[in-house]
Order: structure tokens, then sequence, then C-alpha cells
């Protein structure tokens, strides 16, 4: 008798088995397409709604920093603690300038490409608040200037002389003449003087942001007119009555 084989023989495998791990059905490419497309629209919904919120929190800045500049010269509320408010509201302001256009440069796409309505609007609403904002940082410096001049007609020229509190016989009010020293107005000099030149230099650099962002606007954008500009949404346009939210200093539809 012959001995048998001590090796085992393997059985030959099928063809089904020896190409099912190489090969990938339809349904399953078809799953990963659609899977990797909606991550991708959920990153850009998110990023647009970051930009969106950015654009926002900058117009209710612009909005703040323009009641700041309305109280310049008032009195009542003329004193260091509105120069530092002024300068901490300001340059809040410019660093979510730059933030928003950075967001929206990121998400805008290719510049001859189709674009999205609400990031033209966004485009545009920032446009608007950065043009009000570099307008409210000319008004401050105009009025801090006027301040200045105010102020110097009033620093005294000889040595100070001893003010009296001088009362009438019609009047029950004393008259109170200004008491301020001659050290006082020079700080305060010093401090409105300092306060121009920041000024100065922040609405330089907002208007340069601002020639950057019409730099790399969309080309939809760069083509049409501010009429046409409206036109851009996804619906039919109809004619809607605009209304002024309080805290904002851009029209918004309702």
């Amino acid at each position: 008798m012959s001995a048998a084989p001590s090796g085992r023989r393997k059985r030959p495998r099928s063809a089904a088995s020896i190409f099912q791990g190489s090969k990938t059905s339809p349904h399953g490419r078809d799953s990963e397409r659609r899977g990797s497309g909606s991550e991708s629209a959920f990153q850009t919904q998110r990023a647009l709604d970051d930009s969106k919120t950015l654009v926002q929190e900058f117009n209710t800045q612009v909005a703040l920093y323009r009641e700041l500049v309305i109280s310049i010269g008032d009195v009542s509320v003329t004193c260091p603690s509105l120069h530092v408010e002024l300068h901490k509201t300001r340059t809040r302001g410019c660093e979510m300038a730059y933030q928003a256009h950075q967001k929206l440069a990121a998400i805008s796409g290719p510049e001859d490409g189709e674009i999205h309505p609400e990031i033209c609007r966004l485009y545009i609403q920032l446009q608007c608040c950065l043009e009000m904002y570099t307008t409210e940082m000319l008004k401050s410096i105009c009025l801090l200037g006027s301040l200045q001049f105010h102020r110097k007609g009033k620093e005294p020229c000889g040595p100070p002389k001893i003010l009296d509190i001088k009362v009438e016989e019609s009047s029950e009010v004393p008259i109170l003449e200004d008491t301020s020293s001659p050290t006082d107005i020079q700080q305060h000099l010093w401090q409105v003087s300092t306060d121009i030149e920041n000024t100065e230099r922040d609405m330089r650099e907002m208007k340069n942001l601002l020639s950057k962002l019409r730099e790399t606007m969309p080309l939809p954008l760069k083509n049409q007119d501010d009429s046409s500009l409206l036109n851009l949404t996804p619906y039919p346009l109809v004619r809607r009555r605009k209304r002024r939210f309080f805290g904002l200093c851009c029209l918004v539809s309702s």
C-alpha cells in the first residue's frame, strides 16, 4: 500500500471569494459620495453662519462707537473714562472687521464661479459697515480737534489769578469762573492729541481693509452697481419695507 501524502491539500477558492475584498459595489460608492457631499455642505453652512455672526457683531460695535462719538464735547460726559471707552471700542471694532474679512475671504470660493447669495449680502453689509466706521472715525477726529482748539483758547498766558465767586443781587446762583489749573489743561490737551493720532492710524488701517475688501470681492459683485447688488437673492425680488433696528448701523430688510 502506498502511503498517503502527509500534507493537506488546500481547496481552490471560488471567484466570488477571491474578488470580494477588492471590488466595491456601486451602492457603496454612491453612499460615500453622499456622505462626503453632506459633510462638505455642513462645513460650508457652519462657516457661513460664523461669518454672519461676525458681521452682525461688527455692525453692533460700529453703532456703539457712533453713540460714543456723539458724546464727544458734551460737558456732562467729557472725562478720561470716555476717552478710554472710545479707544477700547474702536480697537475692538478693528479686530472684528479683520476677522469678518478673513472669514468671508475663506468661504467666497473661486472668483469667477457661482457664489452663494448670502455671501454676497454679507460682503455688501461688511462694506457698508466699514464705510460708516471710517466716517465716524473722521467725525471723532473733527470733534476732538474742535475740543482741543477750545481748550487751547482757555490756556492762561500769565500767572494764574485768584478767582472769586461773584454773587449778583438779581441772581441767587453764584457765577463760577473756570478753575482748571494749567496742569489739568496741558494733560487734557495731551490726551486729546494722543486720541487724534490713534484714531487717524486706525482710520488708515480700516481704509486699507476696505480697499482690500473691494479687491477680493467675488466677480458678480465687482461687475454690478449698488442698485443691482440688492437683487442678488435666491428668490424673485419683492419690494419690501425697510426699517431700522435699534443698535444697528446698517439698514436691514424686514
